[in-house]
């Protein structure tokens, strides 16, 4: 697909992203109601998004894998995930407190994070490989921010890093080899509501998320990037993102094996 728009028309809407939105915490317009956006002018966009956090000292860490379930794909008239880059600013330590930082709707996620004991490369990787090159794994927490709203569109998503904000892993580390991706249970808590399902949810077992992230890098080169040493992977939630507000009290728990637990301030 081509761009629509220039590469300075991308550079200017990346600041605007930036510095109105993602610096703030705030909600902005979404572009694509002020020009007329694609999917590719979008890609664009958000490695743009990437470089502003870079220029400002900030370090990639990895990725987020969102759309993950079909309800949320449904919503935004896609048939498959997205992704956001992490930068190493979007870690927070594990508290039990988590701010609301700005104007911005925050949601809440329960996921499962793979931090990568090696590279992944290739043309074409598995599950298995991906397991097995897997160092780490944890359970995790993160904050969406809808920046530019929940209704906005996929394009105006997409160049807003499919939302990345803040991620919260937890203490225990889990080995990737011993970990049931099959039939651990995810449990839910928002003040009075509560959600069930399972991490196989996740595209059929959340390394898939990882398989299908390793594809769409490959197909998008230079406005992907790739999957190094280290490097963290966010690979989606089993159920839809809950919206938070100061005061939410959230828990997440997995079976039997670990919970993680704030209160939004």
């Amino acid at each position: 697909m081509t761009p629509n728009l220039t590469h300075d028309s991308h550079k200017f809407i990346a600041e605007e992203i930036y510095t109105g939105g993602i610096t703030k915490n705030a909600r902005i317009t979404p572009p694509g109601k002020k020009i007329r956006l694609n999917v590719a002018d979008s890609e664009s966009i958000r490695t743009k998004v990437l470089a502003l956090y870079l220029r400002d000292g900030d370090a990639k860490m990895g990725y987020k894998v969102g759309f993950t379930s079909n309800e949320v794909q449904e919503v935004h008239g896609i048939n498959e995930p997205e992704f956001g880059f992490l930068t190493s600013s979007m870690k927070i330590s594990n508290t039990n407190k988590v701010p609301i930082l700005g104007t911005a709707q925050v949601l809440v996620e329960p996921e499962i994070c793979f931090e990568l004991a090696e590279g992944l490369d290739g043309d074409k990787i598995s599950v298995q490989q991906v397991i097995d090159k897997t160092r780490k794994v944890y359970l995790a927490l993160e904050f969406v921010e809808t920046r530019v709203g929940l209704t906005a569109g996929v394009v105006n998503v997409i160049a807003d890093n499919v939302g990345a904000s803040r991620i919260l892993l937890s203490d225990h580390i889990f080995d990737p080899l011993k970990f049931d991706f099959n039939a651990t249970e995810v449990y839910l808590e928002v003040d009075d509501l509560n959600f069930q399902a399972n991490v196989s949810d996740v595209l059929g077992n959340p390394a898939n998320s990882i398989v299908w992230l390793f594809d769409r890098l490959s197909k998008l080169g230079k406005l992907g990037g790739t999957l190094d040493k280290g490097d963290l992977v966010m690979t989606g939630s089993p159920v839809k993102p809950i919206p938070v507000k100061k005061g939410s009290k959230v828990k997440a728990r997995w079976g039997s094996i670990g919970s993680v637990e704030v209160e939004m301030v």
